[in-house]
């Protein structure tokens, strides 16, 4: 067995996929690359030196700690921080060159404090009511940190509903938007961003101001709601999960796998044992719900997903799964199983979920760079 075929379980990440994707989506304004949770679980550093070499200018982190870590890489380019600044943390933004978020009128205050400090990102709540200053209070607290000395790079909103059937209020979010700018009149800053990842695919030119638009699944080839599949966009997934088969048995009428008895057989039914469980990051949900593939074919999770293993059934021991050997791969989610999207459907989730959610023990294989 060579020592490929020793990794039981392994996350294959196509940086030639991401590649792609950020080609594909470019065109309608410049492009701020979302590597929160380590890339969305891709590998921040791997992904982000592709979108730097592709040309985007801007990336964006949710932690400090997060975009320290593409500093210490080497990564020089722009790093918005979205989460909210506590004050305490302040110092690192300035030591490390990175932009913040204005999301309160006592963050704006912390950050005079310490005018003339890094540029900020004045965020507006629009409607999702997670961060940010209220609409009629936006233009003078932008007015506020520029008189202190602060730079205010841009304006950004996010919307609640662009990845689901409510488009509307994602129009009246960017109406409530605009009413701030027109507030502003000359006095705005010189970007906004409006749109994320759903937005940028599913909706018009949100703003004909300059804009960045904020990529995040988009660019791994997810989708953050399943009705995108039906718009026109040619998205390559690039991340595939794969398992290994560890045990064969036939499991006779009658008989349970797993714990707590859910699944029984009804006639002798052959199982495969594969090396990955919910430690690994597969939901639990998956049981007696999800698929796995197997030599072309797909056969689906019995019993309960276990912490460190998963149980298949590969139906009559004389079928077509009596060709499953020992050390087969069996695909989780990704080109020979089930898509992202049908995974995280079965499991109850989204498809951002699964790929954020795998563990740090699972080996990320890293190709096409």
């Amino acid at each position: 067995m060579t020592p490929e075929r020793a990794v039981a379980l392994r996350a294959e990440v196509d940086l030639s996929a991401i590649r792609h994707n950020v080609r594909h989506l470019a065109g309608r304004g410049a492009i701020m690359g979302v590597v929160k949770a380590d890339g969305y679980g891709h590998g921040a550093v791997p992904v982000a030196r592709v979108l730097v070499e592709e040309g985007v200018a801007w990336l964006a982190v949710a932690t400090v700690p997060e975009a320290v870590e593409l500093r210490e890489a080497g990564i020089e380019t722009r790093v918005l921080v979205l989460a909210a600044p506590l004050e305490p943390y302040l110092p690192q933004y300035e030591a490390w060159g990175l932009d913040a978020v204005v999301s309160s009128a006592e963050v704006a205050d912390a950050v005079i404090a310490r005018a003339p400090f890094v540029p900020v990102h004045v965020k507006i709540d629009t409607g999702m009511h997670r961060l940010g200053v209220a609409p009629e209070a936006g233009a003078e607290t932008v007015r506020r940190l520029t008189e202190a000395g602060v730079k205010v790079a841009a304006l950004w909103t996010h919307l609640a509903t662009a990845d689901g059937d409510d488009a509307g209020f994602a129009l009246e979010q960017v109406r409530r938007f605009d009413g701030v700018l027109r507030d502003l009149g000359d006095d705005a800053p010189p970007l906004v961003h409006i749109a994320n990842g759903p937005a940028h695919v599913r909706l018009p030119p949100l703003t004909s101001r300059p804009a960045l638009v904020r990529l995040g699944g988009v660019l791994y080839g997810l989708d953050s709601d399943r009705a995108m599949a039906s718009d026109t966009v040619d998205l390559r997934p690039a991340m595939r999960l794969v398992s290994r088969v560890v045990h064969l048995q036939t499991v006779p009428p009658g008989e349970s796998v797993s714990y707590g008895r859910t699944w029984t057989a009804e006639r002798p039914t052959r199982v495969a044992t594969l090396a990955v469980g919910y430690a690994d990051g597969i939901p639990r949900s998956l049981s007696n719900r999800g698929e796995v593939g197997l030599r072309g074919a797909r056969y689906p999770i019995a019993g309960r997903v276990c912490m460190d293993m998963t149980m298949v059934a590969l139906g009559d021991p004389e079928g077509p799964g009596a060709e499953v050997c020992l050390g087969d791969e069996a695909v989780l989610f990704g080109p020979g199983g089930p898509s992202a999207e049908e995974a995280a459907a079965a499991a109850g989730t989204l498809s951002y979920e699964l790929t954020t959610g795998l563990a740090g023990r699972v080996p990320r294989v890293v190709s096409g760079g």
